[in-house]
């Protein structure tokens, strides 16, 4: 009975060395996938950040711009009526700038958004189980009805 017990682990210890084998490469991979993932949304964000910092950038530079000309002009002796020209050129600059200012970070947040969603559903696409998809895709509605100024949809 020993020799028995002894060649049944022996044709047991195979399959036991494979699947032993087995558990540490697929906690490296998970880790591999989960670094990756992590690496990828960092980069994500920071092309965003950097976007919006140059959208700072060039308001910034076109307000001084802008600024820096009407001193100039101020500088100089004008009339109650050219004075108030000025007055309305600037209110007119300042509400179309912030305008365009606020458009501009928007659609860059935006497109961060979307290319996150892009990561995420990627891993979810491709992970063995399905439990993350009604999850994301609840999210993904309600993104999309809160940029379409739906508003937040319930599921009732």
């Amino acid at each position: 009975m020993s020799t028995r017990n002894r060649n049944s682990r022996t044709s047991a210890s195979p399959e036991a060395a494979t699947s032993d084998a087995a558990a540490p490469n697929m906690l490296a991979d998970a880790s591999r996938h989960q670094m990756a993932f992590a690496a990828n949304t960092a980069a994500i964000l920071f092309r965003g950040s950097e976007e919006i910092r140059y959208i700072q950038q060039q308001a910034a530079q076109q307000a001084t711009e802008r600024h820096a000309t009407l001193a100039r002009k101020l500088s100089e002796n004008c009339t109650p009526a050219e004075l108030l020209s000025l007055q309305a050129d600037l209110l007119n600059f300042d509400l179309q700038g912030s305008a365009k200012y606020w458009q501009a970070i928007a659609a860059a947040m935006l497109k961060t958004e979307v290319e996150l969603m892009a990561c995420v559903t990627h891993i979810a696409d491709t992970s063995p189980g399905e439990t993350f998809k009604p999850a994301l895709e609840a999210w993904k509605t309600t993104l999309i009805n809160a940029v379409n100024g739906q508003g937040i949809a319930t599921a009732h």
